[in-house]
């Protein structure tokens, strides 16, 4: 009998574990998401798409800044050699997406994973026409990250060496003033006049940005532009602006520093060019800034136009682009409301925040593009660029207009121009197939 009860007892003992292990188990299993999202210490885990490589020391400071401030842990997620389109398609098909991505052309084909952020603070002191991209149906589904421009980014102190005095950028207008400026800074000993970066983004996404955005100084025109060069209704051999621009690269192909192999060169290669006085010009955009202030604290820069013809009262001809070139967006799809509700005060904190402000001025060089932010740029790029606002002179940023294959796709063919792998009659072609294919 004592035999057949302590045989029950184990029974009913093991029975209790067993459904006590389950109990813990289901817990478990139901807390996940909240368990991965507070990684168990009660912080908060989020993590955020920067597309932006350039800035990712400093976005690094940024992020480790708020999430000290906000008991968050943030998580930064670098392209890898990916495209942005590329990255997502990758991220969301794993089923873990960001919580935070920065995103330009995908909108449109991730806009259903976004979260509306029309209630948020920020949103009242967005500049106006800034979030028309990412509006959809009156709601808002993304925060401008700043206002940028490219063109031929100059240093200062080499050109005006090379002019002998001080310089005015507004003196190059046309194709012979660009080549005798690139010739006198050639003339320089051991300087060369022109840096080409050869990365696709670069050329496929701000170089091409070029002749779109110049076919018209009417919206309606040059986006009528880029329609019909879709439906095969223009042919780019006999568009006028079109074979400026390219003689334009033919100009820069002929004065680049790295000509004999035009592909070598990375990214960094730019502003150590620049910044060291090795080259006197560099064709790329204010986002460059940090790297050239660490190299050159006290160099000046500016921006050159990149003229189009050698009629300088061509539009244009004075202008650099200017533009909102991406976007802030929350996930909805998988992110849970906690993730949900730290990204939102991340954003709000760039915008809101004293601290915030410093950082994204400071430290990331954005331009603001609210009215609110009492602290200023100050950096010689980004005053440039507000000249050129002030006076009106800019050029749409079209680019985020293209098909999200478009820059990857059209920077190849320019890389392979560049190279002279290809000759003018075989890029025309590329391009012209490849926006024929454009559904």
């Amino acid at each position: 009998m004592k035999k057949l009860w302590i045989i029950c007892f184990t029974l009913l003992l093991a029975l209790a574990l067993t459904a006590c292990g389950e109990s813990a188990s289901q817990s478990s299993s139901e807390s996940g998401q909240d368990s991965q999202t507070s990684g168990g210490s009660g912080i908060t885990e989020i993590s955020i798409l920067l597309t932006k490589p350039e800035i990712a020391k400093p976005f690094e400071e940024t992020a480790k800044r708020f999430g000290e401030e906000h008991n968050v842990k943030v998580t930064v997620i670098p392209l890898a050699g990916q495209t942005i389109f590329e990255k997502m398609s990758s991220l969301y098909a794993s089923g873990n997406p960001p919580t935070i991505m920065m995103v330009a052309q995908e909108f449109d084909t991730f806009q259903h994973h976004f979260l509306d952020l029309s209630d948020q603070p920020w949103v009242e002191h967005v500049l106006p026409g800034m979030t028309d991209f990412v509006t959809i149906d009156g709601k808002i589904y993304g925060m401008p990250v700043t206002v940028e421009a490219f063109g031929f980014i100059y240093n200062n102190a080499v050109v005006e060496e090379a002019v002998g005095g001080p310089f005015d950028p507004s003196t190059i207008k046309t194709h012979q003033d660009l080549e005798n400026l690139f010739k006198q800074i050639a003339a320089l000993e051991g300087v060369e006049a022109l840096h080409v970066s050869p990365m696709d983004w670069s050329l496929g996404a701000h170089l091409t940005n070029i002749f779109f955005a110049a076919q018209s100084e009417n919206r309606d025109e040059r986006h009528q532009f880029m329609q019909d060069l879709k439906e095969g209704k223009v042919s780019l051999t006999d568009n006028k602006v079109f074979n400026g621009w390219l003689k334009t690269f033919d100009l820069m192909k002929e004065y680049n520093a790295e000509k004999h192999s035009p592909l070598a060169p990375d990214y960094d290669d730019g502003p150590l060019a620049l910044a060291n006085g090795h080259v006197g010009l560099w064709f790329m955009g204010n986002w460059a800034y940090p790297q050239l202030q660490e190299l050159d604290p006290d160099g000046e820069y500016g921006f050159i136009p990149v003229p189009l013809s050698d009629n300088p009262e061509d539009y244009g001809n004075s202008h650099i682009s200017v533009g909102v070139p991406s976007y802030w967006v929350v996930d909805a799809s998988r992110s849970t409301p906690e993730q949900q509700e730290a990204a939102l005060q991340f954003l709000n904190w760039l915008v809101l925040d004293e601290t915030g402000q410093d950082y994204a001025v400071n430290k990331l060089n954005l331009i603001p593009v609210f009215d609110n932010f009492q602290i200023k740029p100050e950096d010689s790029l980004s005053l440039s660029i507000m000249e050129y606002m002030e006076s009106g002179n800019t050029l749409e940023w079209m680019n985020s207009y293209y098909p999200a294959d478009a820059w990857p796709t059209m920077g190849a063919s320019l890389q392979k121009y560049l190279a002279d792998h290809i000759d003018r009659d075989t890029l025309i072609e590329e391009l012209e197939m490849y926006w024929h294919s454009v559904k």
